[in-house]
């Protein structure tokens, strides 16, 4: 499995979907910075997302990155 670290560059490999509302979803190949690591076991890396105009972390599990 691959371990990432804090401000490190990634792509996702899964699609995001809308997480609310109007906000826009991400398709599987999206860039973002990792900006919180996981906080324990069932917790995922919090990744800012490329042009999300919330600027709030969507959680990825590491199967659902790779480095950029």
């Amino acid at each position: 499995m691959t371990s990432f670290t804090l401000g490190q560059r990634v792509r996702t490999t899964v699609d995001a979907p809308s997480a609310y509302g109007n906000a826009p979803g991400f398709p599987a190949g999206s860039l973002g910075t990792i900006s919180r690591m996981p906080l324990g076991p069932g917790w995922g890396y919090g990744v800012l997302l490329d042009g999300d105009p919330d600027g709030l972390a969507a959680s990825y599990d590491a199967d659902e990155l790779r480095p950029a």
